[in-house]
Parts: structure tokens; sequence; C-alpha cells
């Protein structure tokens, strides 16, 4: 029952987050109900998305454990990003995300999560040929993590520029910088708080364990993958908010590779298994 539950959450979580990012490109076809709250929905479904996904391939504990790390770590990096500029650079939010906890909104803790998750199984992939569960010595943690944290960051390249410009603008760079107004230390300090979320868990994950729902089958450990794709296929065919045919070239290296070496990985897999 739970397992129905949770691959039935899933994929309807997919094909909403596929939705929001398909409609706006067939629209001048064929005319399609709107998603109010788009950024919101958008981040509140990949974020359910993730946690039932997480939920079946590691256990209810893990992904808790997980969730409440990248929570909570995000949020600290965030909250002292804002108040000193010294991990991102001197930036600021705009009310555009809502409430707001200390310096950073509610959500972004959230949207952490949604991409956090993804990104991990993919690095899982590419490192080790397995989703979940690879354990090992903190050095080959530490170089997962390194490796997750790349993939992460991967999708900022893509996302900033278009969130933090006119007409999004849900944060504010108060110097600039060099990068369609993006500081390059923004992604010095994305690496920095994913490594150090992916590195807690899997610190926290060698001690519990993994234990999941049920066997995860190509389909299933596929998912995360699908999620990635819709991310970047967002890029690609709309520029993610940001009109520069740059992003989506951008976009077809820097999230089509990993991409693309955690596929081969789990379709050779499926064949040796």
């Amino acid at each position: 029952m739970i397992r129905r539950v949770l691959l039935t959450v899933t994929v309807l979580s997919l094909i909403i987050v596929a939705y929001i990012i398909v409609r706006p490109a067939i629209e001048p076809l064929i005319a399609l109900p709107q998603v109010p709250g788009t950024t919101m929905v958008f981040t509140l479904t990949l974020w359910l998305f993730s946690i039932c996904h997480a939920t079946y391939t590691l256990g209810w504990r893990q992904a808790l454990a997980f969730f409440v790390l990248s929570a909570v770590i995000s949020w600290l990096f965030e909250q002292v990003g804002v108040a000193t500029g010294l991990v991102y650079g001197p930036y600021h939010y705009t009310d555009v995300l809502g409430p707001k906890l200390g310096h950073v909104p509610l959500l972004i803790p959230i949207a952490w999560f949604m991409m956090i998750y993804p990104s991990h199984v993919i690095a899982n992939l590419i490192g080790t040929g397995k989703p979940a569960g690879v354990g090992g010595s903190l050095i080959r943690m530490a170089w997962l993590s390194t490796l997750g944290a790349m993939t992460m960051t991967a999708w900022d390249v893509l996302m900033d520029p278009g969130m933090s410009n006119p007409p999004l603008q849900s944060w504010v760079w108060e110097q600039g910088g060099p990068y369609f107004g993006v500081p390059l230390q923004n992604f010095v300090g994305w690496l920095l708080t994913t490594f150090t979320v992916y590195l807690a868990y899997r610190l926290v994950e060698r001690r519990m364990g993994v234990q999941p729902v049920a066997p995860a089958t190509m389909m299933i450990s596929s998912l995360p993958l699908v999620a990635y794709f819709l991310v970047l296929l967002n890029y690609l065919l709309l520029g993610g908010g940001y009109e520069s045919e740059a992003i989506r070239v951008i976009g077809l290296f820097v999230m089509g590779f990993p991409l693309l070496a955690a596929t081969g990985r789990l379709v050779d897999n499926s064949r040796l298994s």
C-alpha cells in the first residue's frame, strides 16, 4: 500500500512539473490552463517528488534526515550569506518568494532539496553505478559529495540569471557580476553549501544504512534523471525566464553532461543485471 502511494505521488508530481515546463512552449499552438503561483507550485511539487522518491529508495528516516540536513544547512549558509555577503557575494532577497525566516524566504530551503536529491542520485550513478546506499570510506564519500555538488551547481549556472534579473528578480546582486550580472563567488558558495549537505547526509547514511520500501527498478531509478532533464528542458525551451541563446547553449553542456553520464551508467547496469 505504502509502495503504491509513494509511486503514485512521485509520478503525478513529475507529470505536474512537466506540464508547468512544457505548457508555455506549446501555448501558441494549444490553449492550456495556466498554473497560478507557478514558481511556488513548481518548487513544492518538485520537492514532493524528491521527498517521496527518497522515501521509496532510502527509507522514511533517511529521507527525513536528508531533507532536514538540507534545509538547516542551506538556511544557515543563506542567512550568513545575506547578512555578510561572505558566502555567495553581496545580495538580498526581494518579496517575490514570500515570507522569510530571518533574511531568507521559507521557500528557499525547500527549493534546495528539490534538486539536491535528484543531483545526489545522478552523482551516485556516475560514481558508483548505484542510485543509493553506496557507503565507503571518508575519501570516497567526499569525492561523491564533490561530484554531487558540481551536478547541483550546474543547475544554478542556468537558474540564477533568470531569477536575479527582471522580470522575476527574486533576489538582487548588489554589486552585479560578470556572469549575466551574477558574481562568480556565488557558484563557489553553491559548491560549498551542497558539498556540506551531501557529506553530512552520507555520514548519517553510513550509520543508518538504507531501508528502501522496495527494490529500485531501472524505471524507478530513472525518475530523478527525468526530473533533472525537465529542469534542463525549461532552459532549452524558454531560457528559464532569461532571454538569452547563450543560456541554452550553456545548459546543454553543464546539465546535459552529468545527465548523459548517469543515464549511460543506468542503462549499462540494467544490461548486466
